[in-house]
């Protein structure tokens, strides 16, 4: 089993355990780089892989009544996958998409699941990823509940200021849940 350098240094940082000389992650992980406008995961299809993200940005959306709606943009350093999908292994009712051309390491869920028998190491990051992705998902929800569009929109600037200058109006409303013209006025407002 091969180590890689996105994943290896996730489990160095987040769960401070480095990896020897010669020794491996307890499952194999495979190195992809995708274009952008790939669809990793699609409506409908079991999510069999968890991805952690080298560079470029993947997004995950809803197909809510005839318009897709933006649910997270996922940056590197990150994992992502069609969560609920892959953890109940019944088709997704959303869609990972490569907004960016990306770099990503794949891991096999079925592989990993595996790998939770024999190895803490394994589990251990599983339960960390999980718990990340989690938390990322509570904290959306809450912004959702408690923020304006305008305090939703600065908090993905301070999260990753250079792409959201990058991604276009229509896109980011969708993901604030604002329509473009709002959006526009906001950043109208911020640059006068």
């Amino acid at each position: 089993m091969e180590q890689t350098s996105g994943i290896a240094q996730y489990v160095a940082e987040k769960l401070k355990v480095e990896l020897g000389e010669g020794e491996a992650l307890p499952f194999s992980v495979e190195r992809r780089s995708f274009e952008k406008g790939t669809v990793l995961t699609d409506f409908g299809q079991r999510e069999s892989s968890v991805y952690f993200i080298l560079s470029g940005t993947i997004i995950t959306s809803l197909q809510f009544r005839e318009e897709e709606r933006i649910l997270d943009f996922h940056f590197a350093p990150s994992f992502c996958a069609s969560l609920s999908s892959l953890l109940t292994q019944t088709p997704s009712d959303t869609r990972l998409t490569c907004y960016q051309a990306c770099e990503v390491e794949i891991i096999h869920y079925a592989e990993l699941k595996a790998s939770y028998r024999t190895s803490l190491l394994a589990n251990q990051l599983g339960r960390v990823a999980t718990e990340g992705l989690f938390l990322e998902r509570v904290k959306r929800e809450k912004d959702l509940l408690t923020k304006t569009a305008e305090e939703r929109y600065r908090s993905l600037l301070d999260k990753n200021p250079t792409l959201v200058q990058k991604i276009p109006v229509k896109e980011l409303s969708k993901y604030l849940g604002i329509r473009p013209e709002s959006l526009s006025r906001i950043r109208r407002g911020w640059n006068s």
